[in-house]
């Protein structure tokens, strides 16, 4: 009688105890805001330099993905900044699709950003050499991968 019960909540949290990540490693010398989107804003939270924003991936909500803004100072209703946004969209049917954009201008002039995976898997850089390129989607279809959003990077 108890083993249906057993099997289902062990099923339940195995299935989220090794979901994929979607990252923000703050590399800057001064702290970003960090707020998850979809479909309603989650809770802001600083992220001081040094520091990482992590959440599990997540599917789609009635086909919307979620969208993790950052900012460089504190959102507020009357502070209209510029928004650095890591959109991503994971199902395992479709995979992973990711992409990096801007709302409102760039606060990161000079700054190398970039998206990646830092576990060795073979998802597709997405690289900004201190200004905003155009908007670009990238896909990785083998699976759950991690993905990490670099500020201030220090790549080559």
């Amino acid at each position: 009688m108890y083993l249906p019960i057993l099997l289902t909540s062990l099923s339940l949290s195995t299935s989220t105890a090794f979901a994929a990540q979607a990252k923000v490693h703050n590399k800057c010398d001064f702290p970003v805001w960090v707020t998850s989107v979809q479909g309603q804003a989650g809770p802001t939270q600083n992220i001081p330099s040094g520091s990482t924003f992590s959440e599990d991936q997540r599917n789609p909500d009635r086909g919307t993905g979620v969208s993790i803004q950052v900012t460089t100072t504190e959102p507020g209703p009357n502070n209209p900044q510029p928004i650095l946004v890591l959109g991503y969209s994971w199902s395992n049917v479709t995979g992973l699709y990711y992409s990096l954009s801007t709302v409102n201008g760039f606060a990161f002039k000079g700054k190398k950003l970039r998206i990646h995976n830092t576990e060795g898997k073979s998802v597709e850089q997405i690289l900004w050499y201190g200004e905003p390129k155009p908007d670009y989607t990238a896909a990785y279809l083998k699976g759950e991968a991690d993905i990490t959003l670099e500020l201030c990077d220090d790549f080559a």
